[in-house]
């Protein structure tokens, strides 16, 4: 397929679950070309006729009282649909995320939008293929310190995590994270995507979401409907599937 044109796309929304919260800042800039010359930056709001959280208002600095003027996402909804048709769309962890809400957005509003018309640039993506998740990179990143290899007969490898530790503990202290905070001994987290916990019961439960703090055994048995979107979504994580199929 011929693409027209690149969209940086970026969204603010009421809240973070991609099935339930709704749009209500919709921001395009276009180029015509991969020189990535003269920008068209192209914004519109959105009345979500339900509650911004008020965590998201703190990120956006959105109100629902400033969007009582507004109209719905619905009644442009077939605009935006042309507009983002043939277009390779940037954006970063747009992946899991921006498409998924705004497929969302899409079917509310009636409007079936074939993302087969679009090219998705995820550039979280393209950044953990160039900067993979490994002991090198990290000590890049911390320590600044550069090597490809470690010598298995010496403690080289020990005493370079060591430091990666010390440095990242300097840099959560600088911004008021504790190891507890991210550790937590009560609820620890056992997959990358953070969707589940599982408690000192040995519990699994949603850690996020829709359904937060309720165990996958309690929305299996009430809403079979999302967990079958979980199983059937190209987006969610193969971990993420284990975990619930595992959860008999």
């Amino acid at each position: 397929m011929e693409y027209q044109k690149y969209l940086i796309l970026d969204l603010e929304t009421t809240g973070l679950d991609p099935i339930n919260d709704r749009i209500v800042k919709l921001t395009t800039t276009s180029f015509k070309d991969d020189t990535f010359s003269e920008p068209e930056i192209k914004s519109r709001y959105f009345n979500p006729k339900t509650k911004i959280s008020d965590e998201s208002t703190y990120v956006h600095g959105i109100s629902n009282s400033e969007l009582e003027g507004y109209k719905e996402f619905k009644f442009f909804a077939k605009s935006i649909s042309k507009y983002l048709e043939n277009s390779h769309i940037i954006g970063f962890g747009i992946y899991n995320f921006h498409i998924p809400i705004l497929m969302s957005e899409f079917l509310r509003a009636g409007i079936k939008f074939d993302i087969s018309k679009i090219n998705i640039i995820d550039l979280k993506i393209l950044y953990e293929r160039l900067r993979p998740r490994n002991l090198q990179n990290a000590l890049k990143d911390f320590c600044s310190i550069d090597i490809d290899s470690f010598d298995r007969k010496t403690d080289e490898k020990s005493e370079a995590i060591l430091e990666l530790f010390i440095s990242q503990q300097s840099e959560m202290s600088e911004k008021k994270i504790s190891i507890e905070s991210i550790f937590d001994s009560q609820n620890k987290t056992i997959d990358n995507d953070g969707f589940f916990n599982i408690s000192e019961s040995n519990e699994i439960f949603f850690a996020k979401g829709k359904y937060q703090n309720k165990s996958i055994s309690v929305v299996k048995n009430e809403h079979p409907d999302y967990i079958n979107w979980l199983l059937d979504n190209e987006n969610i994580s193969p971990m993420v599937k284990i975990i619930i199929n595992y959860d008999e």
